[in-house]
């Protein structure tokens, strides 16, 4: 053993150097306590490391989803831009026409025959089926978005129906000869995991309609780069 002092060579049981004095009682305890966290520091347990990769991998799980949360809600968030408007065909207002002249009749004849206010109202429940296909032709309403359907119809009870274009089934048309020759129909459309029909009446072009429901990524891509 030597003095770290003056590097002198004393005794292992001397408490102090011979030569210069110097405490070797405070270069034990150094020596000592050196040891002992080299000896912790070497008898760490070998599953630090596996317990040390296995806190990383469930921080990166979830920061992925984290991240994938985030990207869900800002593509919900993006706004819809309407690609295609389902417009109501003049066909829709035939029927009305037709027999307008024997409605507008019979109201002239409730008017005249009771002309108070109760008949005032009679007669205008007698011009009912000329007016309310005159007002659903003007209120409803249906486009096509970057990823949805969106429907409103109706005058008083109005229904507005939302479809996702992702959860579209089936898409059909219903047309008679008339609507041939005049280019109209009814579109029905069938949800996934849905029973309920989604009938829209009297719409031009519907064909076209069908086919960009049935092709709406393709359509949408194409008219986004226009």
């Amino acid at each position: 053993m030597f003095c770290p002092n003056c590097g002198k060579k004393v005794n292992e049981i001397d408490n102090f150097c011979k030569f210069c004095g110097h405490d070797l009682r405070e270069t034990e305890d150094l020596q000592n306590s050196d040891t002992d966290n080299h000896k912790s520091e070497y008898n760490k347990p070998e599953t630090s490391l596996y317990e040390e990769c296995q806190t990383s991998e469930v921080l990166t799980a979830a920061e992925d989803t984290i991240q994938t949360e985030q990207t869900d809600e800002a593509d919900s968030d993006e706004e819809e831009i309407v690609v295609y408007e389902i417009k109501k065909h003049y066909m829709s207002l035939f029927w009305p026409v037709v027999f307008s002249p024997v409605f507008v009749a019979y109201f002239w004849i409730f008017y005249v025959e009771i002309p108070t206010f109760w008949g005032f109202l009679i007669a205008l429940l007698v011009l009912a089926p000329i007016i309310y296909p005159i007002l659903r032709y003007l209120s409803d309403r249906a486009v096509i978005t970057t990823s949805n359907l969106h429907i409103r119809q109706g005058v008083f009870n109005i229904e507005e129906i939302t479809v996702p274009l992702k959860k579209i089934h089936l898409v059909r048309l219903r047309r008679s000869y008339l609507g041939r020759l005049a280019d109209y129909g009814h579109l029905i459309i069938e949800k996934e995991n849905s029973d309920k029909e989604i009938v829209y009446r009297y719409i031009q072009n519907p064909e076209d309609v069908q086919f960009i429901l049935g092709n709406s990524k393709a359509y949408i891509a194409e008219y986004l780069k226009q």
